[in-house]
């Protein structure tokens, strides 16, 4: 846990081990002593908890020298101006810290700003001598300042008192020097080229600010940086400091800036690093996309460039720091949140609403957890709509909750948006995207895997930018995970999860039956995103069914073409194909071991289900429907083929977590296990495994 000037703080949920790490970063085991710090990038995507990360560091760090940059919205800006931005933040009064002084930094920035002479240099430099004398002064601030007073203007950082007070904020610590004293330190910096060469060098500047040349211009922008960097570290050398100072970057994939700056920091470090010298500054940016972030880094669920929370330390990022560049990186994924955590969601939400409206608490969003959880496996942003939405209904029975999605948005007075939630939700989960990159995803969604999806021909009548790039911005944008195990657990069960898996393989025995592809560990859609593009598939005003039958047909004939034999059986089903499916497990069930059967009958009925298809009644009773109506002749064998039908299409519809109500004890977790039980009875060889499976089912 951080802790701050008002004490200790929890961190938000899902994200206590990386305010860990930071605060490992962020603190100086030995107060005299720089280490090496690494630029800590949070990747998330939309909605992961990236500002809500950086709101907490900004409050548990608050008496200690902080800035925070938010680029979503900032301006088009240079290196150097970002240097400024941070330099004014840092500058401020912090309680119980003493303040940090830039006048290596305001020294360079009030040299390149005045029209000096470019024909005669030794005018330049009486010029640049009378400028530096009078931004000495705070009567003359404002004016000597001028040009430092525009950049900041620019970056929005004006309070009300005025320029004056910019100017003096960023003055602090030299305006009132002599100006033997003045020039010792702030040109301390300067002169390269020896003694009595540091004005000769600010006027070099200077005129390479004016040229308009990129090259000239990002010399100055590295000179100036480095005077940032002098003074950070300046002001450390002087004194016993507790933490490092912290600059948190908001958004850093939305503006170049962040880039650029980042970039020439780096730079700076890295030269640093060769003689055994660090900076005190520890940067923590946050990236929806893994594109501002150097180096090999691609987005997949095994990423081996991207840390999970967990595992990320910072004696790990120690051992690889430095070499090559992008290695000052440490890029850490957000993780979704578990059940627990979307408990205790639900519990916070429910004191909140509780304060805000005076109604007592019902516990209802606590009761719903295996619902929300199951539906957004965690994704932070989309739990709190959830919640938000269940308190608004009216009446809080099952039926009511397998609407969930499709509940009517509201606004803070109670009138309707018009919009549904699942409609809400995609757009903003999807913000960035074309139309054209959505359509492709839709269709993606259709495929168990996007390899399917796109070694099946899927995308061919797809709009070209679309069909080239929709799969790149999927990765970068980390919508890719690794794939959820099919067992009871994933159905409303109890029990662990993952216990169907095969054993290893042993040194020696056969290779593996190609055509089971029950553990295929090819990324999938993330399951949220996946199932809310599935409804946007399947109903109006962008799907039809005839587009779902198209696309669940090219799939299966796809797998069938390849020896896939469960993946076609898999699509045959999302085509209300029952029969079929039935006949294929019917002949399983006389195998010595029905664990591989268990295996592919839950792999098999995960297909997804045309909306259309779905009706009001109770799920057990639909799922007899199902049953009757897409296999009529299983279900007219009562001892095998329709026990072995209803517990196929009742496994379907649990694939769908709004399909296992009410949460606690669903009513399709009966029918599921009593089917299992029926099929035990008639089992040639292996009844213990069914029964096993049954009391998954038992409330």
């Amino acid at each position: 846990m951080v802790q701050g000037a008002r004490g200790a703080h929890v961190p938000p949920s899902g994200l206590a081990e990386v305010a860990e790490l930071v605060h490992a970063c962020w603190s100086r085991p030995d107060p005299a002593a720089d280490r090496p710090l690494p630029v800590i990038a949070l990747l998330g995507r939309p909605g992961s908890g990236k500002t809500h990360a950086l709101d907490h560091f900004e409050a548990v760090t608050e008496g200690a020298p902080v800035a925070r940059i938010g680029f979503a919205a900032a301006a088009e800006q240079r290196p150097h101006e970002v240097a400024l931005h941070l330099a004014f933040l840092l500058a401020r009064k912090h309680r119980g810290s003493k303040p940090l002084r830039f006048p290596r930094l305001l020294l360079g920035l009030l040299a390149v700003q005045p029209e000096l002479s470019l024909t005669d240099r030794a005018q330049a430099n009486r010029e640049l001598r009378r400028a530096l004398r009078q931004a000495r002064h705070r009567g003359a601030a404002a004016d000597a300042g001028e040009g430092i007073a525009g950049l900041v203007e620019t970056l929005g950082l004006s309070p009300v008192p005025g320029i004056e007070l910019i100017v003096g904020v960023l003055l602090r610590g030299f305006e009132y020097m002599p100006a033997s004293t003045f020039l010792n330190r702030a040109l301390a910096s300067y002169g390269s080229a020896g003694p009595g060469s540091a004005l000769e060098e600010l006027v070099e500047l200077n005129r390479r600010n004016r040229t308009g040349s990129t090259a000239d211009q990002e010399t100055v922008d590295r000179r100036l940086c480095l005077a940032f960097v002098d003074d950070l570290c300046a002001a450390y050398g002087r004194g016993h400091r507790d933490h490092h100072c912290l600059a948190l970057l908001d958004d850093i994939d939305h503006n170049p800036a962040a880039a650029r700056f980042l970039d020439v920091l780096l730079g700076l470090r890295t030269e640093r690093a060769r003689t055994g010298a660090y900076d005190p500054l520890l940067v923590v940016a946050s990236s929806a996309t893994t594109q501002a972030v150097p180096g090999p880094c691609e987005g997949g669920p095994d990423d081996a460039h991207l840390h999970h929370p967990a595992e990320a330390s910072y004696g790990a990022w120690r051992e690889r720091a430095g070499t090559p560049l992008y290695d000052w990186w440490y890029p850490v994924r957000l993780r979704d949140l578990d059940a627990v955590e979307v408990a205790l969601e639900a519990g916070r939400f429910e004191d909140e609403s509780a304060l805000r409206t005076g109604r007592p608490e019902t516990g209802l969003l606590a009761r719903a957890t295996p619902l929300v959880h199951r539906l957004t496996y965690g994704h932070p942003w989309s739990v709190r709509q959830l919640h938000a939405a269940i308190e608004r209904l009216s009446e809080h029975t099952p039926e009511d909750l397998r609407g969930l999605l499709d509940t009517p948005l509201h606004e803070p007075d109670g009138t309707a948006r018009g919009a549904q939630l699942a409609e809400s939700v995609r757009e903003y989960l999807l913000a960035g995207l074309t139309d054209g990159q959505r359509a492709a995803a839709a269709r993606i969604a259709a495929a168990r895997t996007p390899k399917a999806a796109v070694n099946s021909g899927l995308l061919n009548g797809q709009p070209e930018h679309a069909r080239d790039t929709v799969m790149r911005e999927l990765r970068n944008r980390l919508w890719l995970s690794r794939p959820v195990p099919e067992d009871a657990n994933t159905r409303g069960g109890t029990g662990p999860s993952g216990y169907l898996r095969p054993k290893a393989a042993q040194p020696g025995a056969p290779a593996a039956d190609l055509s089971d592809t029950t553990h295929d560990g090819r990324p999938v859609l993330h399951p949220w995103l996946r199932l809310l593009l599935l409804d946007e598939l399947s109903g109006p005003p962008n799907g039809s069914q005839s587009q779902w039958r198209d696309i669940h047909r090219t799939l299966a004939d796809w797998h069938h073409r390849h020896g896939h034999p469960l993946d076609s059986l898999y699509h045959r089903l999302a085509l209300n194909e029952l029969e079929e499916v039935v006949g294929y497990f019917v002949t399983g069930l006389a195998a010595g071991d029905l664990r591989p059967w268990l295996r592919e009958l839950y792999h098999v009925t995960a297909a997804p289900v045309y909306r259309a298809q779905l009706s009001d009644a109770p799920p057990p009773r639909r799922a007899g429907e199902l049953a009757r109506e897409h296999a009529p002749s299983a279900y007219e064998d009562r001892a095998r083929g329709r026990p072995l039908a209803e517990l196929c299409a009742a496994l379907w519809l649990a694939g769908d977590p709004r399909h296992r109500l009410p949460p606690g004890s669903p009513e399709l977790n009966y029918k599921i296990g009593a089917m299992f039980r029926q099929l035990a009875m008639t089992a040639d060889a292996d009844a213990d495994t069914l029964l096993d499976e049954a009391a998954r089912y038992a409330d």
